[in-house]
C-alpha cells in the first residue's frame, strides 16, 4: 500500500539519502540547504513500509499570484513505473493548493521523458526555457533550474490551453524580482559556492 507523509526538517537525511541515490551526488547539497534553511518542504513515499520516493518543494510569496516550486521528485529505481512519482506531484499539489499557491512550476531536461509523461498528464503546459527571454532568467533563479531546458507551469484556475509565456510577466515586477534574488541566492547561489 502506497502513503506519502509530509515532512520538514527532520526528514532531511531521508530526503538526502533518496535524492543521493537516484541523482547526482550534489543535488543533494541543494536539498540539505533547502530543508535546514526551512525554505522546503518534503515528502516521503512509503510502499508497503519501504522508502519508495521523495518530492521537495517551496512556495514563493510573489505577487499577484503565489508561486509554488516542485523542487525535487525523485522515486528509486525498483519503484518506478508504479505512479510513485505522479502521486508525490499530486500531493504536492493538495499542500500548495492548501496554502493558497495559484502557480505550479517544475523544470526538467528534454530527455527526461518519464518526468515530461508525468507532468504533461497532469494538466501542466511545457515552456522550453529558451523561448522565455527575459523572463528566462527569473524562472531560473526562481527554480534554481540552471540544469534544465524545460518549464512545466499549472495554474490552478486556468485551463492549460489558454497558458501562454506572457501570464508570467508578474514574475518581472520589482518586488517578485527582489524576493525572487533573495531566495536565489539564499537556496542556489550560495549553496553552489560552498558545494563546488
Amino acid at each position: 500500500m502506497l502513503y506519502i507523509r509530509e515532512c520538514s526538517k527532520e526528514c532531511t537525511n531521508i530526503l538526502s539519502e533518496v535524492i543521493g541515490d537516484v541523482m547526482e551526488h550534489y543535488h543533494t547539497c541543494y536539498v540539505n540547504s533547502c530543508m535546514t534553511l526551512g525554505i522546503c518542504s518534503g515528502l516521503i513515499a512509503y510502499l508497503n513500509d519501504d522508502i519508495a520516493g521523495v518530492g521537495v518543494y517551496y512556495k514563493v510569496g510573489t505577487s499577484p499570484l503565489r508561486v509554488g516550486v516542485i523542487y525535487y521528485i525523485a522515486v528509486r529505481v525498483g519503484y518506478r513505473g508504479l505512479g510513485i512519482g505522479k502521486s508525490l506531484i499530486a500531493s504536492v499539489e493538495e499542500l500548495m493548493l492548501l496554502n493558497d499557491v495559484d502557480v505550479y512550476l517544475a523544470t526538467t531536461r528534454s530527455g527526461n521523458k518519464a518526468v515530461r509523461k508525468i507532468l504533461s498528464e497532469l494538466g501542466y503546459s511545457e515552456i522550453r526555457l529558451d523561448l522565455l527571454g527575459r523572463l528566462s532568467e527569473i524562472v531560473k533563479k526562481l527554480t534554481c533550474g540552471y540544469d534544465d531546458d524545460l518549464l512545466y507551469v499549472k495554474f490552478k484556475d486556468m485551463p492549460q490551453e489558454l497558458m501562454t509565456p506572457h501570464v508570467l510577466a508578474f514574475l518581472a515586477d520589482p518586488h517578485n524580482l527582489e524576493l525572487i534574488n533573495r531566495l536565489w541566492r539564499s537556496i542556489c547561489y550560495d549553496v553552489w559556492l560552498s558545494c563546488r
